[in-house]
């Protein structure tokens, strides 16, 4: 069964850290759903079941700009992640229905497989190492698709946002120093946080993404990479932090109107 995927509501009081720029894991309430207004993605139209192996249904988040991408949403207390499409094989991880930042879990889908019966998907899962990926039962899922991904170019310090093949919106960012550097590669937004202190460095509203810092792995939350405003708009055009990506709050409130939770974000 397929559903719309809902832009998760931002909650008034979530735990975010007080420094730095790591999305903390705590004691979040659950994000509502189903919010009037809230930007959704377009409805699956439901797998196509082909041959019952290799890539049906499912796209990968950087292909072709008129591709949408297949985002898998937990609807089971907790799924398991396997490193192959079978019952026996051994787990990658475990991922209740709410993530630690208080947002329904959802995963970007890549391929899919049928074995004896059974339908999985190899799901992008965000944990370490970044890149890291898993077969997850079709059954613990609903289904919908987006048709936006994010594009973020470290070198022009720029956020460029696509609707397939249109870019509807690019903005300036701050970006991670050389020192805790923002890392390279294929991610999605896994959480939507709203500060608990207006003055906090995360601005009006923050992402997090599903990567995390290759080098600071000792702050709660294991260095969470977030995506989020900022307070001080001097520092966008800048690699001034700890491997967050900072935009201004106007900016970063436009683009939270728009995306849903699972939208791919490709960084170079």
């Amino acid at each position: 069964m397929t559903r719309r995927i809902v832009l998760l509501a931002v909650v008034a009081t979530l735990a975010i850290a007080s420094t730095g720029c790591s999305i903390r894991s705590g004691s979040a309430p659950p994000a509502a759903t189903g919010t009037s207004g809230a930007p959704q993605a377009s409805s699956s139209t439901g797998p196509n079941h082909g041959d019952g192996t290799g890539d049906h249904g499912a796209s990968p988040p950087a292909a072709a700009c008129d591709a949408s991408t297949l985002v898998g949403t937990v609807v089971e207390r907790r799924v398991r992640a396997l490193e192959r499409p079978e019952p026996g094989a051994p787990e990658v991880a475990r991922f209740d229905r709410i993530n630690p930042q208080g947002a329904t879990q959802v995963f970007p889908l890549l391929d899919r497989a049928d074995r004896s019966g059974t339908t999985w998907y190899r799901a992008m899962l965000p944990i370490r190492p970044n890149g890291t990926t898993g077969w997850i039962r079709a059954d613990a899922l609903e289904l919908g698709r987006t048709e936006y991904r994010i594009e973020i170019d470290l070198e022009r310090f720029r956020l460029a946002l696509f609707h397939a093949c249109d870019r509807v919106d690019r903005f300036p960012i701050g970006v991670g120093t050389r020192d805790t550097p923002t890392p390279r590669g294929s991610f999605f937004l896994n959480s939507l946080l709203k500060p608990p202190e207006r003055d906090s460095v995360y601005g009006a509203l923050a992402f997090g993404l599903s990567a995390f810092s290759d080098v600071i792995t000792d702050w709660e939350g294991g260095g969470i990479v977030g995506l989020h405003g900022t307070n001080d708009p001097t520092s966008i055009g800048h690699d001034v932090s700890h491997g967050c990506i900072r935009m201004r709050n106007d900016d970063i409130r436009t683009l939270a109107r728009t995306v849903p939770l699972g939208t791919p974000v490709e960084i170079s």
